[in-house]
């Protein structure tokens, strides 16, 4: 009776040993694909940034272009 307890025993030792070596490794994983989670997060939000900046100089420079081709049509009226 002592030997079977002792090798139940053991036996769960054993699984308890090996659940934990399982959670471990996907613990690992899922820190990993976290991190590279967060670093294609953060590169997107920066070219996003980026983008957003561009389109405002474009925006600006299409505001100008619209102003000078408006003058330059006032300009031509007055001819």
């Amino acid at each position: 009776m002592d030997e079977q307890i002792r090798l139940m025993d053991q036996n769960l030792k054993y699984k308890y040993v090996k659940e934990i070596k399982i959670l471990t490794d996907k613990l690992k994983e899922a820190e990993t694909c976290a991190e590279f989670a967060e670093s294609s997060v953060a590169k997107l939000e920066k070219t996003t940034d980026d983008l957003e900046d561009k389109l405002k100089r474009h925006q600006r420079g299409a505001l100008c272009t619209q102003r000078m081709l408006d003058q330059t049509l006032l300009d031509l009226n007055e001819m």
